[in-house]
Formats: C-alpha cells, sequence, structure tokens
C-alpha cells in the first residue's frame, strides 16, 4: 500500500462479492470556502455508546487553503465533536465528496507541568482536488478537472497559522493570525485561535480573544473550554468552572471540560467531585491518558493503592513516554513495598528525564532499602550534582554513610543538609538534622 510522495494518500485494491456506490466528487474543491457548511460520518463517534452506531455531524469549514501543508493537508475544518476517522469523506450538502479525513482535532496540553488542555479546534483534510490530481497514478480513473480558484489570502494564513502550530512554533502561529485578523475582524474562529496561540505562549489577552469570538455568535464548546483553561491559569478558577460548565450544556460529550474542571477540583481538595469528572472523561474517552493519570493521583489521596497503580499502567499503556505516569507508580509501589518494582519504573523515568534531580533521590531511598548502599550514596550524588540545594539528598547521603561507619563524612553533609533546611524554612527537619549530628558527634 504505497504512500503518495508528499500525501498521506495510500493506494489499496479490494475485493467484495458486494456492489457498493461510488461517492461523487464537487467538481472544483478549491470553490469551497469558509463558513460553507460540511458534514463527517463514521461508526462509534459516540465513544460512550455501545454498540456503535453510525453517526453523522454537521460542521464548518475554516479554510482552503491553495497552499498545501504537509503530508497534502489544506482543508481545514471544525467538527471536534466526531472522532475522525482517516480516509472517511467530508461531504457537503448535496452529498459531493469534498474531502477526505486526515488528521484529527488535537488537545494540546499546556507548558511543563500544567496539566489542563485547550483545544486546536482544527481538522484537517486533503481536498478533492489534490486527491483527484493522482488519478493518474491509479486512484480514480474519472477525475474531473480542476478549474483554478481564486487565492483567499485569510485561508492561506490560517493554513500556516496550522501548520505552525502543530509544530510547536506558536509566535509564527500568532503571526499568522495577526495577519488573518487585520484581514477579516469578524472573523470568530481568527479570534478564537489567535486565543489558542496566546493561551500557549502564556498571554493573559487570550481571554479578550475568546470573548471576541463567543460576541460574534461562536457556539462552540471548545471556545468555553478554552476560556475556562485561560481563566485558571490567571486564577479565575469561579470563571472557569463556569465556563467548563458552559461547555458541557453545549456538548454533554466532550471530554476536555469534565476533565480540566477535574484538575479544579483535584486542586481543591475535592477529591469526590474529581474523581467524578474524570470519571466521566474516561467514559467519553477511554484513551485520555492524562485523564487516567489524574484519576490514579486521586486514588492515591484516597489510600486506594491497587486503583492508583491500575491507572496508572492505563496511562503507560495509552502513552509508554509518560514520564510523570512512571515516576508516581514508582512511588507507590516503593509506598506498597514493592522496591525493585519502585526501582525498575525510576529507571525508566530517568532514562525518559535524565535532568530530573528528585528522581534519583527517590531510587536512593529504594536502594537503600534493598541493602544496595553505594548505589544509593551514588544516587544522592547525582541528585546533588543537578540540584545542590537539595537537603534530602544530602540528609540521606550522610545517614548511609553513618551506616558505613563514615562518620567523618556523614557529619560533613548533615551540617550541609541543616544549613538547606534551615535557609528553606524546613524548620523541624533542621531541628532533627542537627540532633543527628550531636548524636554522631558524641
Amino acid at each position: 500500500m504505497p504512500e503518495f510522495e508528499e500525501t498521506k494518500l495510500h493506494r489499496t485494491q479490494v475485493t467484495s462479492n458486494k456492489n457498493y456506490p461510488v461517492a461523487k466528487l464537487i467538481d472544483n474543491s478549491d470553490r469551497v470556502t469558509a463558513g460553507t457548511a460540511i458534514y463527517v460520518s463514521n461508526f462509534g463517534a459516540a465513544r460512550a455508546i455501545d454498540p456503535a452506531v453510525f453517526t453523522l455531524v454537521k460542521g464548518t469549514t475554516i479554510g482552503n487553503s491553495t497552499k498545501q501543508l504537509d503530508r497534502g493537508y489544506s482543508f481545514i475544518y471544525s467538527n471536534y465533536p466526531l472522532s475522525a476517522v482517516n480516509g472517511n469523506p467530508v461531504w457537503n450538502e448535496r452529498g459531493e465528496a469534498i474531502a477526505i479525513q486526515g488528521q484529527g482535532d488535537r488537545s494540546t496540553q499546556l507548558p511543563a507541568t500544567n496539566p489542563i488542555r485547550v483545544q486546536t479546534g482544527y481538522r484537517l483534510g486533503i481536498a478533492v482536488n489534490t486527491f483527484t490530481k493522482f488519478a493518474a497514478a491509479g486512484i480514480r480513473g474519472d477525475a474531473p478537472a480542476p478549474i483554478a480558484a481564486k487565492p483567499t489570502p485569510v485561508d492561506d494564513l490560517i493554513a500556516s497559522a496550522v501548520q505552525k502550530e502543530r509544530k510547536g512554533d506558536y509566535r509564527g502561529m500568532l503571526a499568522d493570525l495577526e495577519q488573518g485578523v487585520f484581514l477579516d475582524s469578524q472573523n470568530p474562529r481568527l479570534y478564537y485561535s489567535r486565543g489558542v496561540a496566546k493561551s500557549m505562549l502564556g498571554n493573559r489577552d487570550a481571554i479578550e480573544d475568546y470573548n471576541f469570538a463567543i460576541a460574534l455568535n461562536l457556539r462552540d464548546a471548545s471556545i468555553y473550554n478554552n476560556r475556562g483553561v485561560a481563566r485558571a491559569k490567571f486564577g479565575d478558577n469561579k470563571g472557569a468552572i463556569a465556563d467548563y460548565r458552559q461547555a458541557i450544556a453545549i456538548d454533554p460529550n466532550y471530554a476536555d471540560p469534565y476533565y480540566n474542571r477535574g484538575q479544579i477540583a483535584f486542586a481543591a481538595s475535592d477529591n469526590q467531585a474529581a474523581r467524578s469528572d474524570l470519571d466521566r472523561a474516561i467514559a467519553l474517552d477511554p484513551n485520555f491518558d492524562r485523564a487516567y493519570f489524574s484519576r490514579g493521583m486521586i486514588k492515591s489521596a484516597l489510600g486506594d493503592k491497587k486503583g492508583e497503580i491500575a491507572d496508572f499502567n492505563r496511562a503507560i499503556a495509552i502513552d509508554p513516554n509518560y514520564t510523570q505516569a512512571y515516576y508516581q507508580r514508582g512511588l507507590a509501589k516503593l509506598r506498597g513495598g514493592d522496591k525493585n518494582g519502585a526501582i525498575a519504573d525510576f529507571n525508566r523515568t530517568i532514562a525518559l528525564n535524565p535532568k530530573a534531580s528528585e528522581i534519583y533521590t527517590d531510587r536512593g531511598d529504594a536502594k537503600s532499602q534493598i541493602g544496595d548502599n553505594n548505589g544509593a550514596i551514588a544516587d544522592y550524588t547525582q541528585t546533588i550534582a543537578l540540584n545542590p540545594r537539595s537537603a534530602k539528598a544530602y540528609h540521606q547521603r550522610g545517614l548511609i554513610k553513618s551506616k558505613l561507619g563514615d562518620n567523618k563524612g556523614a557529619i560533613l553533609d548533615l551540617k550541609k543538609a541543616a544549613n538547606r533546611y534551615q535557609q528553606q524554612k524546613q524548620t523541624a527537619s533542621y531541628q532533627k538534622t542537627i540532633a543527628q549530628i550531636k548524636q554522631l558527634g558524641s
């Protein structure tokens, strides 16, 4: 099934004992403009429904660029409630295929350790004109000849912004959307997408852009979700919860606002409310790795040892490179007495993130508990190399040295630990360390 160069298109041949109708193609997909209604369909779109049902959902054309993105994408549309199925058609109101579904909308994780998600608001498809371009290669024998369409600068800017967003170039994305707003100041999708770019850059003005989009009558669950994310980020949890509630009212089958609302509840120690929201998010999106991770953290807080590990297992199964899931599972195993299992998870965490100093400390603790004192000292030493302010690493290394009979080295490490505890205003740890120093010196 070879892939055609520069596109996500593949050619394959199938045989069947049934006759199937052939989809009618639009004569020129370049003529489809922003705002045109579209429809997409598949089975199993409502992920909380079993058995799967056929679903047809209406959406809107966001842009139809004359410039192709990576792999032939140029048709941009909004249809977030329905899971995209690569290869399925995108229809117009006359039942003509105008594009082929390709890359689905993605929910973007905010930078660093922020667990909440914003939705970009885009799906990408391959326009029929690109599809028919390869007719000579055997995809279709009766392809119509495309008619040149007038370039649309705003669509090209949206396409460029999409490409930059998917590469993580949010400043470039913002620059394209600024130009788009200048050219079309009444386009709510431009304000919405510019809000996403600003959110990713930590710019509070994202809220104002979402407000503009809503004022221009963009009724979209994802925009309320995204505004909720921005409000939460800048401390307005009450406003964020109101936005998540509105997003859910518009689309009860949208997982992100349940997940994001659950993060606020968890941060407020309302574990039961958080658990309820995360259960719902997972029911709607069974492959939502971060929802499993967050629910695992809630179960940990509730003392459900088996449950937390089960959720971390699921998060890792979905994303085998989920660093925090390995780390938290390692801590859970260590608390449960599975020291070797904890060390294995810490090893994997370090392989994924070798500069995370605290993980070496935790692995050192696990090694000391199985009698590997030299291995523990090596790990504490690595923590100190990465983070010289780590009082715990000095403290733990000093205690191991004392156990091995190196009282001089132990006292030196404990004094360094005490100084750091005092500087960090950890009074109880400081006093405990001073008592240990006195005991060793007596």
